[in-house]
């Protein structure tokens, strides 16, 4: 009988492991979107925002060890304009496959949003 629940026992921790990693991702993803926001939102120009909120998600991802197979940083600045909002879209995709005997998907995509506001009371460049 003890031989019968060493399987189910196993499931059990592998299900646990995935949905911490996936939790964890999640976390993560949410972090990088709203410092690609937060970054994109004090730059000067909408090119320079492009690009900051890029580098600080791709920074955010690497230093968290987040373990994406793929990954995408979309920065809308909008109209650019004083008072208006900046947003960030990070997704990831999070690898499974490597937890055998699950029979999860060998990734799960995971996207997160984030928005800035823009100073009402900076100057135009």
């Amino acid at each position: 009988m003890v031989l019968g629940y060493v399987p189910l026992m196993v499931l059990a921790v592998l299900a646990v492991v995935a949905c911490l990693r996936l939790a964890s991702a999640a976390i993560d993803v949410r972090s990088a979107a709203a410092a690609a926001a937060r970054q994109a939102s004090l730059a000067s120009t909408p090119a320079g925002s492009r690009l900051a909120g890029g580098d600080a998600a791709s920074f955010t991802l690497t230093g968290r060890g987040v373990p994406c197979q793929r990954s995408t940083v979309t920065v809308d600045p909008g109209a650019f304009v004083p008072g208006g909002q900046v947003s960030a879209t990070v997704t990831c995709s999070v690898r499974l496959e490597d937890l055998y005997g699950l029979g999860v998907p060998g990734a799960v995509t995971i996207s997160a949003t984030s928005r800035q506001p823009l100073d009402p009371f900076r100057t135009q460049p």
